[in-house]
């Protein structure tokens, strides 16, 4: 159709030529826009620090603005009681952004045991415990909106409360309350008092000191603040710690997140809330069913203390005369052959068919374990658990996985057992895909009810879903 009509012009321009003879001029006019473009914008956060240690401005944690990979908000590496610390930190977006703030303890480590420190009181550290620590209970801190100028004054307390709540310490702000989540400005809440996002291109600023020691605000007038070497408004006082925190070291992460505020008008700042030292199975000692009378060991069918019980894949329906039950078996053992890690009892996962009053012996009895427990998709958890192989066993009976979610993510043997149990303590980190996540034990060993011993099985939330920046 398009020719035609075309083909069609030219026709009639030409006829006009021959009749009249005349220029073809008309009058006319054209108007053309050149260019036209469609360009995604950005929500791309940036952040600086500016920090001061002991009232001297800390060149090691001070950087221009920039993206936070490769920068810390604390790195020291040998406190001293009543040492201080001052950081202001400003944040900067390209358009409108709600913005939202985490700071998680990731552990509070006694790390090491010296003289000293054994002579306050202190315990002998636990290399498998990274939160056997005092030095997060002792450093106190207070997070503020500030006006850039690294110092708190009167206008900036929110009457002694801050964005932190109040002084807390560093173990009470980030740990045992769940992540310090900070709603800095999202459709409830922002901290600079101007309800709305964050503006693009402006610059918004937060504070946070600390104090090795006893932390008191010391406010300046409004508008007096230079900066803290000349005061930062805030007193330290070390003068009541003792070596009880010699040697302990603790970390966190600081995490910032910056969401378009453009037709997201509603948006909230997700208070993620856990507790980094609860543990998520309640029950994963293998503490019930209770072992019956003085026998010292029973087979209990699944669902046995929380646990789905399941036969190994490869396990025969019969051995010998015996014919293996359609439930599985889950054993556990009350002092038969050593004392649990924890509590009275522990399992054994290359199980039995009958139980003690059963004279079968040798029978293929392995099996898998698995529990599912709520989770936060994002979040990352630690699960934690001893293994032992059976005393008096060959290595190849003693050999245990573990599956998140289908995926095998640690095997522990094989092993073999020496005179008496020998627990070890395992730690497998992950991150949860799903709002429900499977656990599961299996025993990889020999199948022939000997072997594989577990025990303390322990689950811990350890951060919030990871923020973008």
């Amino acid at each position: 159709m398009r020719r035609i009509i075309l083909g069609l012009i030219t026709i009639i321009g030409a006829g006009a030529v021959i009749v009249s003879g005349a220029t073809g001029a008309f009058f006319s006019d054209t108007e053309t826009s050149v260019g036209n473009t469609f360009a995604a914008g950005t929500i791309d956060l940036k952040v600086d620090n500016k920090s001061y240690y002991n009232g001297v401005a800390n060149s090691n944690l001070t950087w221009q603005l920039d993206d936070l990979p490769g920068h810390l908000f604390f790195n020291f590496l040998d406190l001293k009681p009543d040492d201080e610390g001052e950081d202001t930190i400003s944040l900067h977006v390209e358009n409108d952004a709600w913005a939202c703030m985490d700071v998680t303890l990731t552990s509070n480590n006694d790390v090491s045991s010296n003289e000293p420190e054994l002579g306050s009181g202190d315990t002998q550290d636990d290399l498998n415990n990274n939160w056997d620590g005092e030095l997060a209970q002792n450093i106190q801190m207070f997070w503020w909106a500030d006006d850039g100028d690294n110092v708190l004054e009167d206008d900036e307390t929110a009457n002694g409360q801050g964005i932190s709540g109040g002084i807390q310490t560093l173990m009470n702000l980030a740990s045992t309350t769940g992540a310090f989540s900070v709603a800095l400005a999202d459709s409830d809440d922002n901290v600079w008092g101007t309800p709305g996002p964050m503006p693009a291109n402006t610059e918004a600023y937060i504070a946070k000191a600390w104090c090795f020691g006893a932390l008191t605000l010391s406010p300046l007038a409004i508008g007096t603040g230079v900066n803290p070497s000349a005061n930062s408004g805030i007193l330290c006082d070390g003068a009541n710690l003792n070596n009880e925190t010699q040697t302990d070291g603790a970390t966190l992460d600081v995490q910032f997140e910056a969401i378009q505020s453009r037709h997201n008008p509603d948006f909230q700042c997700e208070e993620c809330t856990f507790d980094i030292l609860v543990d998520l199975l309640i029950d994963g000692r293998f503490e019930t069913p209770e072992v019956p009378g003085s026998g010292q060991w029973d087979v209990f069918a699944s669902v046995a203390g929380g646990w789905t019980v399941e036969w190994r894949g490869d396990i025969p329906a019969s051995f010998g005369l015996q014919t293996r039950p359609v439930i599985a078996n889950l054993e556990l053992h009350e002092g038969v052959l050593g004392a649990a890690f924890e509590g009275d009892q522990y399992a054994e996962l290359d199980t039995d068919w009958g139980g003690p009053s059963d004279s079968g012996n040798g029978e293929p009895a392995s099996v898998s374990i698995y529990r599912n427990f709520a989770t936060v998709p994002g979040a990352n958890y630690t699960l934690k658990y001893h293994f032992s192989p059976r005393p008096n066993t060959v290595a190849a009976d003693n050999n245990l996985e573990v599956k998140v979610e289908g995926t095998s993510l640690d095997t522990t043997g094989p092993t073999a057992g020496g005179g008496a149990i020998s627990w070890s303590e395992r730690t497998v980190n992950f991150i949860a895909g799903d709002a429900s996540t499977e656990i599961r034990f299996t025993d990889l060993g020999t199948a022939n009810s000997l072997g594989t011993f577990l025990d303390n099985v322990r689950l811990y939330q350890t951060s919030c879903p990871s923020r973008i920046l």
